[in-house]
């Protein structure tokens, strides 16, 4: 068995989310000679307009490659690149983040099982940015590799950026086929829509009581607690 898990309320559940928060230390530190903090606010929101017009053609924005050069073109800063530390600091301001003890738990007993996990996450964040959270949560250990959109140019449920997921799994795991792999998200549309038309079983983290009209969920879960009938029919 092979697991890839989504990332946002999959591996991080978010208690509160508000990119302002993250922008306006970005500002106060680099910017508040130069604009506003009103200008700078009222420019995110009309990047994020044009995020949302990226995402419909399943491409990504990325926030450190494409925004902050956007930003400096626009307010005259040289503030055009960040750390991967940097950039986990500024996601995390955004994101009140928690971690289920279930979920924790899950990977804890995957781990004793020597069970490989891998990370595919649709995100405007780089992929180090997001290991270095799991890291501050403990959780990164667990994960061989983490792959973000915002480092392959498009988004979940594109089909390469499965593959590219999937191809390094089955290299690094010889012994394990396409068949044994389950990708583990939240989102019918990118998660399990995806892993179908890979040819990838799921464990749909159903929260929201939807209704699987295809029939492409392997596993329809409510919670991370059932999670474990992947590895125990039984559960526990």
């Amino acid at each position: 068995m092979i697991l890839i898990f989504d990332y946002f309320e999959t591996l991080l559940n978010t208690k509160s989310m508000d990119f302002n928060r993250g922008l306006y230390v970005f500002w106060k530190k680099y910017y508040q000679e130069k604009c506003p903090f009103e200008d700078m606010k009222k420019y995110g929101e009309d990047l994020f307009q044009e995020l949302l017009l990226k995402h419909k053609d399943g491409e990504e924005f990325p926030f450190v490659k494409v925004e902050l050069p956007l930003f400096a073109k626009k307010f005259g800063g040289d503030k055009l690149t960040m750390s991967a530390e940097e950039e986990a600091d500024f996601l995390m301001r955004c994101n009140d983040f928690e971690l289920d003890p279930d979920l924790e738990r899950f990977l804890q007993e995957c781990s004793r099982m020597k069970i490989p996990m891998y990370v595919l996450s649709n995100s405007g964040f780089r992929a180090e940015a997001l290991l270095e959270i799991l890291h501050r949560f403990g959780i990164g250990k667990y994960m061989r590799h983490l792959w973000s959109s915002a480092d392959f140019g498009r988004i979940k449920p594109d089909r390469d950026f499965f593959e590219l997921a999937i191809k390094t799994a089955l290299i690094e795991n010889p012994d394990e086929v396409r068949e044994n792999i389950v990708f583990i998200g939240d989102i019918y549309e990118t998660d399990v829509f995806g892993a179908h038309h890979a040819g990838i079983r799921s464990a749909w983290l159903n929260k929201k009581s939807e209704r699987d009209e295809n029939g492409w969920a392997t596993y329809d879960l409510s919670s991370a607690k059932g999670l474990f009938k992947i590895i125990d029919p039984e559960g526990k």
